[in-house]
């Protein structure tokens, strides 16, 4: 419609193709509309023009003459052989003098002629039955070109009836020249210049014919283009403009009142529980039942700009102010902090309860982000609380892969019947597992002391789930017991061991306890070696760095493992429930002189 009010609006002269012999009623709607349109727009088209040159006193810069061409061919209209193609072209001359009467009368009851409108008529029509001023004109259909596609059949009609109006020899010669497109044309402009008064109603008698340089026509057909088909604004919020706009569309006004009233309903689910901050994953989801929302209550053409307006809308709420950070810890889960830079730290608001380095005390640490937040920091702070209270502790491996060891005491300080008394270990599985060395696996020296009988040495694998729940495991990651099985000791020493095990502690969700802690006592004159290695997504983890560790004899130590592993090039490594420690990390040493040095 915004293309026919331009139109209409800066030609002369608009021709009106019908590709059939019939006059096409379903016009008089959009004329009727758009006539009313160019009324209700005539202020903002003068303000518009007031600037140029040649139109600053008219709202329009033609009044144009409407033109009528419909194509029919002698086997439609059912002529007699013997009349030939004479005969063809007396029935259209015929027929069109019909059809101008026909059209005439149409157009003047429903009211779309200068006689109703004045100069806002959308176009007028010449005085009925003027032989010198025709308006409607029949063709043959069948002597044009065009393909057979539909959707370029009118297009090519339209170009081939263009090119014959520039042409000096027209195609038509051997027809009657009264009927052939570019005499009709020709002799209707040359009216239209001529200013004949005889040829225009009554109402637009008078009303000057504005013929500008074209450099000015082209400035104000451009500038009433961009305000009638461009441009949106209050010319076109209007009251009284919107009113008649939705009645070219009925379907589209009642998907516009539908999508409206669903679009306050498909906001409110998604504004619905939501966080302060939330992240990229959560705005999505949320969107997605907005929009599902949307779509059960809109119908119509309307559905997809309430749709778009939907997205922008719930965009804008999530990156103006509820944008989450969208870093992870090394434990999976999102900061729910605002959007920041690198200088803030991250943080999910997350606790998790665990032990110091030698296990003698709790207490609650953050989600780490960093590698140093998760093996060192948090550890480096218990230190100088407990474990530093111990006679021997050290710390090994660089910073984001820090491990260590220390001597709780003497072997003899470790009793049977009570267990590890360390804070966190559940009820029964605080118990080491002994593990007979044979005599011949012992140093020499050693044998005599222990006259060739077993040495008895005590292991345990302690787990630690994100509750700060200890517990002792194992061959296969069974929970310890109260009552301990002879040679479990060496079944758990002798077999790989999963990094990670389901907490046997009775919660609703069963959570994951990792491998924290091994506990050595070694029996006196009996030092051991040390080398654990993990086996974690394919990358083989040699803590020892390939140099084992000696244990000091008669002692109860305990190696503190990393809270998060990291490959070769130092990034962390997710979630493996598949990683494991290798087998046999703890062995009797046979020589005295050893590589290592002693805890």
């Amino acid at each position: 419609m915004r293309n026919w009010l331009w139109m209409f609006s800066v030609c002369h002269c608009v021709i009106l193709l019908h590709p059939s012999q019939t006059f096409d009623v379903s016009y008089i709607r959009p004329f009727r509309l758009a006539t009313q349109l160019l009324k209700q727009l005539d202020p903002a088209i003068r303000e518009r023009l007031s600037t140029t040159e040649h139109f600053a006193s008219s709202a329009r810069l033609a009044h144009p003459k409407l033109l009528f061409v419909f194509q029919s061919n002698s086997a439609s209209m059912h002529l007699p052989l013997k009349k030939g193609r004479h005969g063809f072209v007396t029935q259209c001359k015929h027929l069109a003098v019909e059809m101008e009467s026909q059209v005439f009368h149409i157009m003047r009851k429903c009211r779309l002629l200068p006689k109703h409108h004045g100069v806002h008529a959308l176009a007028y029509l010449p005085r009925l039955n003027d032989v010198r001023d025709p308006f409607v004109l029949f063709m043959d259909g069948r002597a044009i070109p065009s393909t057979d596609h539909p959707t370029t059949k009118h297009v090519d009609t339209a170009q081939y009836y263009i090119s014959q109006l520039s042409a000096t020899s027209p195609q038509y010669t051997e027809h009657n020249e009264e009927v052939i497109l570019t005499s009709f044309i020709r002799r209707n402009v040359a009216a239209i210049f001529s200013q004949n008064e005889t040829c225009l109603p009554e109402e637009l008698v008078g009303q000057p014919l504005y013929l500008p340089p074209l450099t000015a026509w082209l400035e104000a057909a451009d500038t009433l283009y961009n305000l009638l088909c461009v441009e949106g604004g209050e010319v076109w919020s209007d009251p009284a403009v919107l009113k008649i706009t939705q009645q070219l569309d009925p379907d589209g006004v009642y998907s516009e009142s539908r999508c409206q009233k669903a679009l306050p309903i498909a906001t409110s689910t998604y504004m619905d529980n939501l966080p302060s901050h939330y992240t990229k994953a959560f705005h999505e989801a949320q969107l997605g039942n907005a929009i599902q929302a949307l779509k059960t209550r809109a119908r119509g053409p309307a559905y997809e700009a309430h749709a778009t307006r939907l997205e922008e809308e719930c965009n804008a709420v999530w990156s103006v102010a509820k944008h989450a950070c969208e870093g992870v810890s090394l434990t999976g889960n999102a900061c729910v902090l605002p959007l920041h830079d690198d200088e803030r730290t991250h943080s999910n608001r997350l606790r998790m309860r665990s032990a110091c380095s030698c296990g003698r005390s709790m207490s609650y640490r953050t989600d780490p982000f960093t590698l140093i937040s998760a093996n060192t920091e948090f550890y480096s702070l218990l230190t100088e609380k407990c474990c530093s209270t111990l006679a021997q502790t050290r710390t090994i491996g660089p910073p984001d892969l820090r491990w260590s060891v220390a001597v709780l005491g003497p072997t003899t300080s470790y009793q049977t019947n009570t267990g590890v008394e360390h804070p966190g270990f559940l009820p029964g599985t605080q118990l080491l597992l002994p593990w007979d060395l044979p005599a011949e696996d012992c140093p020499t020296d050693t044998k005599r002391a222990w006259n060739k009988r077993n040495a008895r040495c005590y292991v345990g694998y302690e787990y630690e789930c994100s509750k700060g729940h200890r517990f002792f495991c194992s061959q296969g990651g069974v929970p310890v017991k109260s009552t301990v099985k002879e040679g479990a000791g060496a079944a758990l020493v002798s077999a790989e061991c999963q990094l990670y095990t389901n907490c046997p502690s009775h919660t609703s969700k069963p959570l994951l306890a990792q491998l924290m802690r091994l506990y050595v006592c070694a029996p006196e004159g009996i030092p051991m070696s040390l080398r654990p290695i993990i086996v974690y997504r394919g990358n083989m983890i040699d803590l020892t760095a390939n140099d084992a560790i000696n244990l000091a004899p008669g002692k109860m130590s305990v190696v503190r493992l990393p809270y998060v592993y990291c490959d070769p090039d130092r990034a962390p490594l997710p979630l493996d429930l598949e990683a494991h420690l290798r087998r046999c990390p703890l062995a009797p040493t046979r020589q005295r002189k050893n590589k290592g040095k002693a805890a």
